[in-house]
């Protein structure tokens, strides 16, 4: 399985990329500009016309800036695109932007989705969105699970995710760097909220139960530039995970920059060898 961060951040926007080498690509979130979508995909070898389905987990301007333009990125490229009912009631309603109704498809938390010949399964997060969700995308050289966006891992979603092979999961800030910030106390209580953003320590003490022997590798997401860093983020992971006894490959998405992960890795040394 080959899976691509366009984009990981607040600041720069998140979008991810899905695909086998059979099959063409799924997009997860397009919160970055068109142009830097297209270089992004270029890189890889792709265009948007590859594209097969764009899932989006949220409404928050840096996971749908693509999609709210006079000619939105689905439109343009004629992509189908699921989201949930609270999102297309903010988006067709309260936004009203235009896209033709028939890339328009409603997806529920653990409704499946076949496409492409992936499987790709929502579940609901707890986040101050309109029914946020996150998604497993199960393909036939393995399973990718995207969680970002969250402000605590319930029970039940941690029995969902354990084991999957790989995992984009949210390490979004330290608690310490967050409360000397400066930031706008609302801001602060938003992020530390049980419907914000998931810590360092979270995100490790999540990790720690999520992950298994099956477990191949780990990339932290949506890390915050100014309350994070990414060896701050590595360091309180691997300890989770060394006390669980296990070594998968760990690593942090970049915050704007395209980084690819699973096999893709081998194909993006090829590409950039020849």
């Amino acid at each position: 399985m080959n899976i691509a961060s366009l984009s990981s951040s607040s600041t720069y926007g998140n979008a991810y990329i899905v695909w086998e080498d059979s099959k063409r690509p799924i997009l997860i979130d397009c919160g970055m500009s068109l142009k830097r979508m297209v270089a992004s995909l270029e890189a890889l070898g792709m265009t948007p016309r590859d594209l097969a389905a764009l899932f989006i987990t949220h409404e928050h301007s840096d996971h749908v800036r693509a999609l709210c333009l006079k000619n939105p990125l689905p439109e343009k490229y004629h992509i189908p695109v699921y989201a949930s009912r609270g999102f297309w009631e903010w988006y067709l309603n309260y936004r009203g932007y235009r896209i033709d109704l028939s890339l328009v498809n409603v997806v529920e938390s653990g409704q499946r989705v076949r496409t492409e010949g992936y499987r790709v399964q929502a579940f609901s997060k707890p986040h101050d969105a309109l029914d946020p969700l996150g998604f497993i995308v199960e393909g036939s050289t393995g399973r990718v699970c995207f969680v970002m966006d969250l402000g605590h891992v319930p029970y039940p979603l941690e029995a969902l995710l354990r084991g999957t092979e790989y995992l984009f999961f949210e390490s979004n800030h330290d608690v310490d760097m967050e409360l000397r910030s400066g930031r706008p106390r609302p801001l602060i209580d938003r992020v530390l909220g049980a419907q914000g953003h998931l810590s360092n320590t979270q995100a490790a003490d999540s990790i720690s139960r999520l992950a298994t022997k099956d477990t191949r590798e780990i990339v932290l997401c949506h890390l915050s530039i100014d309350c994070n860093s990414p060896e701050v983020a590595l360091t309180a992971v691997q300890s989770g995970l060394k006390r669980a006894g296990l070594s998968p490959v760990l690593s942090v998405a970049p915050p704007g920059e395209l980084a690819v992960y699973g096999s893709g890795r081998a194909v993006s040394h090829s590409r950039a060898s020849s």
